[in-house]
């Protein structure tokens, strides 16, 4: 989400290495090959978000995603893609459709009538333009084309608040308690 290597994932990804950085590594891998070790700098549980940095320049010149405006809401039934790598076989982006926050949730998730399978967590929805709506959250089990995602709105205030925050390198038992 940013030149400067910023990634934003969902914290049931990353969340052994939170509790246990001595135990496990954060690491990245592009669909060209490129991979190298990541830095954790925030999460919120709540909404099941993580920040993550790759060293500096690391990411460089790959282009980074922007996020839509919140003035400009999608309407029920607008196509978006939801991008993973479903089951560790291969980057997939997968065309849906936007339907509205599910009313019987304690905090907003957007419901996409789209495919997300394990292996997807933490992957950007985009809109037509490419702007950033979502994160792939969670998918209905016995249900066809039921998932679910984070509001981009919850990435953006995150990204907006740590993208300068000191990596975390210790176990996040504190942090993960607020």
């Amino acid at each position: 989400v940013s030149e400067d290597g910023h990634v934003l994932t969902n914290y049931h990804v990353i969340s052994q290495f939170a509790l246990e950085p001595e135990r496990y590594r954060l690491r990245y891998a592009t669909t060209e090959g490129q991979e190298g070790q990541l830095e954790l700098l925030d999460f919120d549980v709540r909404r099941d978000l993580a920040l993550l940095r790759a060293p500096p320049g690391a990411l460089k010149g790959r282009g980074a995603l922007s996020f839509r405006p919140q003035n400009l809401p999608l309407s029920k039934g607008d196509r978006i893609y939801s991008m993973g790598n479903p089951h560790d076989v291969a980057f997939s982006v997968v065309e849906g459709n936007y339907n509205g926050l599910v009313e019987r949730s304690f905090d907003s998730l957007i419901y996409y009538s789209g495919s997300i399978n394990s292996g997807m967590s933490g992957g950007p929805v985009v809109d037509e333009d490419g702007q950033v709506v979502g994160v792939n959250v969670s998918a209905m089990f016995f249900a066809q084309q039921m998932s679910f995602l984070v509001p981009g709105e919850f990435a953006h205030a995150l990204f907006d608040r740590s993208r300068n925050a000191k990596p975390m390198n210790s176990p996040a038992w504190p942090r993960l308690r607020e």
